[in-house]
């Protein structure tokens, strides 16, 4: 008994230490957009090539594919043979009815059947399957996952878990991954005492109110020494589509510099930092070492008075704290 219970014990501990707290934002099917952290695992993902082993600090984005339900199959066959096989109108909205309330999961049997019975009333099915899209916000679709990496590279597979556990100021939730289209993904870990961030132009910006500044949950003592080294281009679509770097020049152009009388100004694209959730705003650039003035939690963001999700590009950040 003692050996199963350290058993028990060893495989609990393993799962707890696997989890990881990653800052995330959760875009559904029905059109909400939640941010917040999540608790995840390195990521398997079952491809073609073999199951592989994920780093979550590697992954940028996973979008969903479509689930392939197949407690479901029974009922729903039987009414894709009604729309199949007659032109009576009120069998068809009693058959069509029937397969809407199973929502985004009667896709993949609506597509099977026209799959393999391409010339058989397909037009009452196609139009289901476009209402059921239609209602869902769902312009493209695949019934794969797919994992996008934080250099842009794309793999394409099925994901071994079917919830997010989900929370936020506001939310505590175990998500089901068949309500979510996408989800954007941050997770850090140092290996030698610095971090690695990604900031996105496409949410990262100050005047984002949702996710605008990016919480690094690294935590800074007064009197420590701030380092923060960045790269990278971003395209601002609220400023003609100007293409900027960290230290808020714009790509092409002569370099300017921020004004020094004013330390609250800085040039549009700017990387900035602050120390705690109501510190002052203050440049980090594309380098700079700061000793802090108070005791906080580091946040990070790109200075701009507008937000576009339409902008596009991100900035690489290494922060370290000593």
């Amino acid at each position: 008994m003692k050996k199963s219970l350290s058993l028990i014990l060893c495989v609990l501990t393993s799962i707890a230490f696997g989890q990881k707290i990653a800052e995330v934002t959760i875009y559904s099917y029905d059109g909400s957009i939640l941010y917040g952290t999540a608790k995840m695992k390195d990521i398997v993902l079952n491809t073609q090539y073999g199951k592989l082993n994920i780093p979550l600090k590697d992954v940028s984005q996973i979008t969903f594919g479509l689930e392939k339900d197949e407690s479901i199959a029974s009922d729903i066959n039987k009414n894709i043979q009604i729309l199949a096989n007659t032109n009576d109108e009120k069998s068809i909205r009693s058959a069509s009815e029937n397969i809407s309330k199973y929502g985004i999961k009667a896709i993949y049997h609506l597509e099977q059947y026209l799959n393999k019975n391409p010339s058989t009333h397909s037009d009452n099915i196609q139009n289901l399957m476009n209402e059921i899209l239609s209602a869902n916000n769902i312009s493209d679709y695949s019934f794969a996952d797919a994992i996008i990496f934080s250099n842009g590279d794309k793999l394409s597979g099925n994901i071994d878990f079917k919830t997010i556990d989900f929370s936020n100021n506001f939310l505590s939730a175990s998500i089901p991954v068949g309500k979510i289209k996408s989800m954007d993904v941050s997770y850090f870990e140092s290996t030698d005492g610095s971090y690695s961030f990604v900031l996105k132009a496409s949410k990262h910006i100050m005047a984002n109110n949702n996710g605008g500044w990016l919480n690094t949950n690294i935590k800074v003592k007064k009197g420590q020494s701030i380092e923060i080294s960045a790269r990278g281009e971003i395209v601002l679509a609220s400023l003609d589509n100007k293409k900027y770097t960290p230290d808020g020049n714009i790509v092409g152009q002569e370099s300017v510099t921020n004004n020094e009388t004013d330390p609250s100004y800085f040039n549009y694209g700017t990387l900035i930092f602050k120390i705690g959730n109501n510190g002052k705003n203050l440049k980090a650039g594309s380098n700079t070492k700061y000793i802090a003035d108070a005791d906080g939690v580091i946040y990070l963001t790109i200075y701009e008075t507008v937000y576009s999700d339409k902008n596009t590009g991100s900035y690489q950040v290494k922060l370290s704290v000593k």
